[in-house]
């Protein structure tokens, strides 16, 4: 049970957040970025910091290594537009993303949280696919099948959704769980929490819901590391 200070439980976004994350759609340039970065810091920086702060007990409950820092967990303003036709050069969002201290982004496994304008979301998974990782999981599932079989049927009660993209061929063994068949044939492997209110980022106890959310998480997520950690 994570311990929550008083201010941390009245934390919530302001929803002027959402007008700056606007203007920044409407003007995304170097210039209005200039004249505005004061703003920016106070409006969309700084609250997510806090929010980072609040949520670091239950991250370094479900990992004692989690990259907590709110410098490398929050997503960076600029955009990287090498491979984009979209050359705008900042985010008109910001995601937070805590994984595995010293460890790439890309294949990494983490739990996210994301407001954009026109949603709210929150979840955990692989950062793209991980086919060394998968395979592992893939084979564990053949090995012992009841364990996969009840942390799924956990997180559907937590209102979890296994999402991500699917092998289009992929053979599959005769003695699987045809339970565990959307989990064996997953390219990447993402769960997303379902029925999330957007007004609920902008009311107190925001930290808690998704602290709460998080360690529903952590026996699977616990199992995906080790599969993650067997594969390096």
């Amino acid at each position: 049970m994570t311990n929550f200070s008083r201010e941390a439980l009245a934390f919530h976004f302001q929803p002027e957040m959402l007008d700056f994350m606007m203007q920044i759609r409407l003007n995304n340039n170097k210039a209005f970025m200039d004249a505005n970065r004061a703003e920016y810091v106070e409006k969309v920086r700084e609250p997510y910091y806090e929010f980072i702060e609040a949520l670091t007990p239950a991250a370094l409950d479900i990992d004692p290594r989690m990259e907590v820092q709110p410098s490398k967990v929050l997503s960076r303003i600029f955009r990287d537009t090498r491979f984009s036709r979209d050359k705008s050069p900042y985010r008109d969002h910001h995601w937070l993303a805590f994984r595995h201290e010293g460890e790439p982004r890309e294949k990494a496994l983490m739990l996210w949280f994301e407001i954009r304008m026109e949603s709210v979301s929150w979840g955990m998974g692989f950062w793209g696919d991980n086919r060394p990782a998968m395979d592992i999981l893939r084979r564990r599932m053949l090995a012992n099948p009841g364990e996969l079989v009840t942390l799924s049927d956990n997180l559907r009660k937590c209102d979890f959704l296994l999402a991500g993209e699917n092998f289009k061929r992929l053979a599959i063994p005769d003695e699987l769980d045809q339970r565990l068949l959307p989990w064996y044939t997953r390219k990447e492997l993402l769960l997303i929490r379902q029925n999330i209110n957007p007004r609920w980022v902008f009311e107190p106890g925001i930290a808690k819901r998704l602290a709460d959310d998080f360690m529903a998480l952590k026996p699977m997520y616990q199992l995906l590391r080790g599969c993650f950690e067997l594969a390096m």
